[in-house]
């Protein structure tokens, strides 16, 4: 399978009276490949690169077309903040 990713990128949606945050992530797909079903794990990954978070995106995009993917999850706040960055774990 052949796809691009150009941009990762989240937001705080929420945060509740515990800290816990309600996240959103979007990441942008260019799809190279000859099926149109995409579907990719994001991992959250602390300062030393072990996962913290993980997320699934997935959607139907055209062949040789692009698309941002989006999803809310939630996460512990502890969790959230030693989250350092996001990156691709996999594509199905």
């Amino acid at each position: 399978m052949d796809y691009k990713v150009s941009d990762i990128a989240t937001k705080v949606i929420a945060t509740d009276e515990d800290g816990n945050v309600q996240l959103a992530i979007k990441a942008t797909v260019e799809n190279g490949s000859d099926s149109e079903h995409v579907r990719m794990w994001l991992q959250g990954v602390d300062a030393e690169g072990f996962e913290v978070e993980d997320a699934y995106l997935s959607a139907n995009i055209t062949v040789g077309g692009s698309q941002t993917l989006t999803r809310k999850i939630f996460i512990e706040g502890e969790l959230y903040k030693q989250i350092s960055r996001w990156q691709i774990y996999r594509w199905k």
